[in-house]
């Protein structure tokens, strides 16, 4: 913790101790100064779960990311990568009010519950030939060989998109949420121009597949967002492309780690385990709300005030920014009994990991049914799994977790 006492701005959140545990700087945030302003991120953040759930839904409250997308830019001449702001700004998340209602209502007209529910038996075909595939190895990587693999596959099912661009899609994926999420000490040059060359291979890619859906549609979401229409409003290509991008970063990244983070976490408490493992199939609905709690692969949203308020006693004025740390509401104990340790069948367990209200996280259906198709069905294979290293590596950033690899035995 000596960090912590030489760092009292920002408690220690940019060491790279915090980008592989953030949870004690958390601590000591939440206990010693909840509604924090950091000079170094020129930001409040927030860390009780009261004021993380209110914050989450205000309505005086903005998810634009326009100006924090251009902070991520080189300060030289940032507006020759104008186009990377363009496309962000095009992302259902990052949009409010109407523009945000429009592209939602057309978003849900395809994005239905059949839809949703037409992918289970193909997941569980996914996961079969996966867990298939690794059934005559001793030792692989739960991340990289199996839980990286799975949102991908199930993301290629919902575009419609062939096996053979997996590796692509998923390129594409980790390069876009490294963009989006900052590691601690960015080159801000190069990330610009990958994004850029990123942006312009996915627009030569899906172009031309917007325009063959929009003649020859299929049950795939692409045909449907191209055909989705309500009240005379349609998604434009470029809209459809952002949407492509999104539902594969921030889906996809997530629902990865996700599942990599619960089956190394499972290890570090082994009666949680062990519990799991006499009937993976009818615990695991508790037991994926769990570990979304225990360590949300996303750890903070981001907002910025529309209006001067009042919360927790500290005055915000119109245009501030606002960390919204997830992570660390869901580990206050005001809200969670014993916070800190993993309790699959805990109930209620009311996280903060995927929003509520009006941005609400829109995959969360299909995040938490990967979530527990996975674990369940590795669990059922290869119960007796262990991990080969007593420590897991998170890759270089502060507002989302993501493991560099999980290696395990099989038996």
């Amino acid at each position: 913790m000596t960090a912590l006492v030489a760092d009292l701005d920002s408690f220690g959140l940019f060491t790279a101790d915090a980008v592989q545990n953030p949870y004690p700087y958390y601590k000591a945030m939440r206990e010693r100064e909840p509604v924090h302003w950091s000079e170094k991120a020129q930001a409040w953040y927030f860390t009780r779960y009261d004021d993380v759930f209110e914050l989450q839904d205000r309505p005086d409250l903005s998810v634009d990311r326009i100006e924090t997308i251009y902070s991520y830019l080189p300060r030289t001449n940032p507006a020759r990568f104008s186009d990377i702001v363009e496309h962000y700004h095009r992302w259902l998340l990052y949009r409010d009010d109407a523009y945000h209602d429009r592209l939602k209502a057309l978003f849900m007209k395809a994005m239905t519950p059949r839809a949703v529910e037409r992918l289970r038996p193909m997941m569980q075909r996914r996961v079969d030939k996966i867990l298939d595939d690794l059934e005559g190895r001793d030792a692989f990587d739960a991340y990289l060989d199996f839980a990286a693999r799975l949102p991908t596959q199930v993301m290629l099912d919902l575009l419609g998109l062939p096996d053979s661009d997996e590796l692509m899609m998923r390129h594409w994926s980790d390069r876009c949420s490294n963009f989006l999420f900052q590691p601690v000490s960015p080159d801000k040059e190069a990330m610009a121009q990958e994004q850029r060359d990123i942006l312009d291979a996915q627009q030569a890619y899906f172009m031309p597949l917007i325009e063959q859906r929009r003649r020859h549609p299929g049950e795939d979401m692409i045909s449907a967002m191209v055909h989705a229409d309500v009240g005379g409003e349609r998604l434009t290509d470029l809209e459809i492309l952002a949407t492509c991008n999104m539902m594969a970063t921030a889906g996809g990244g997530t629902s990865r780690s996700a599942i990599a983070m619960s089956l190394w976490w499972l290890h570090q408490f082994p009666d949680q385990l062990a519990k799991l493992k006499t009937d993976p199939h009818k615990l695991i609905n508790l037991a994926a709300e769990e570990f979304l709690r225990y360590d949300a692969p996303t750890q903070r949203g981001i907002r910025t005030a529309r209006e001067d308020f009042e919360i927790g006693g500290v005055y915000i004025r119109k245009g501030d920014l606002l960390h919204i740390m997830i992570g660390a509401a869901n580990r206050d104990p005001v809200q969670f009994a014993d916070p800190d340790r993993i309790d699959i069948e805990r109930s209620p367990n009311r996280h903060v990991t995927l929003g509520h209200g009006v941005h609400y996280c829109l995959g969360a259906a299909l995040a938490r049914l990967e979530l527990r198709v996975a674990v369940a069905n590795f669990l059922m294979r290869f119960p007796d799994y262990r991990l080969a290293s007593d420590r897991i590596v998170y890759m270089d950033r502060t507002a989302s977790r993501r493991p560099t690899g999980v290696p395990v035995f099989a038996r």
